[in-house]
């Protein structure tokens, strides 16, 4: 398959028009659509392991409607949970 003359031409100017012309870098500015501020948890600096428990559907759904409105994760919301609890043991 032979590559047309035309082809060729367009291309040639192209190379030379990179070559005139560099781009201006950077070409596109990415910014963050929100800035997420997210609550942390002053976690312990221990070793974090897995703790998997059953509760009734009606109780998560109260745990999930309070993580929205205070803006945490339900992991950190119910470690601080925890802390507090057992915080004068």
């Amino acid at each position: 398959m032979a590559v047309s003359d035309e082809f060729k031409n367009r291309l040639g100017k192209l190379s030379t028009k990179l070559a005139e012309e560099p781009a201006a870098l950077p070409m596109q500015k990415v910014e963050p659509v929100q800035q997420v501020r997210r609550k942390t948890v002053e976690e312990p600096v221990e070793e974090i392991t897995q703790f998997n428990v059953k509760i009734p559907l009606s109780l998560m759904k109260k745990i999930k409607l309070k993580a929205v409105e205070q803006d945490i994760n339900i992991k950190d919301m119910v470690a601080q949970i925890l802390i507090e609890h057992f915080k004068g043991m």
